[in-house]
């Protein structure tokens, strides 16, 4: 688990703790780098959308990894097609993309959003 501060370098932050973390669980080159863009991209929807600390949580267990991070904003994500805006707005159809499944869960001050992957057991 890390907690980054609610601004632009967060994503690169948490690019950098979850290669750490990957590479000592020895997660293989093309599912660490799945995995490292989905924490990406869930940080900087985090980053411009909520307010406050965002924290990044992954967890292993058996042929299972989750990737779950909190932002204060308990507004639902929602995918949005990339006709929608090319450029932007894309991430949760990115981890959509790469990840087995994905979700969210929301409280009164704020949400987690999860991706989980399937890993080499």
């Amino acid at each position: 688990m890390t907690r980054l501060p609610e601004d632009a370098p967060a994503a690169g932050q948490a690019r950098e703790f979850a290669t750490s973390a990957l590479q000592v669980w020895k997660i293989p080159d093309d599912t660490r780098d799945d995995i490292v863009l989905a924490a990406s991209e869930l940080v900087t929807n985090a980053v411009e959308h909520g307010r406050g600390e965002v924290t990044v949580v992954l967890r292993q267990c058996e042929d299972r990894l989750t990737l779950r991070v909190w932002d204060s904003d308990a507004q639902v994500p929602v995918p949005r097609p990339a006709e929608q805006d090319p450029v932007r707005g894309n991430g949760l159809v990115i981890v959509e993309a790469l990840s087995e499944a994905w979700g969210y869960e929301t409280g009164a001050d704020g949400k987690w959003v999860w991706a989980e992957f399937a890993v080499p057991g």
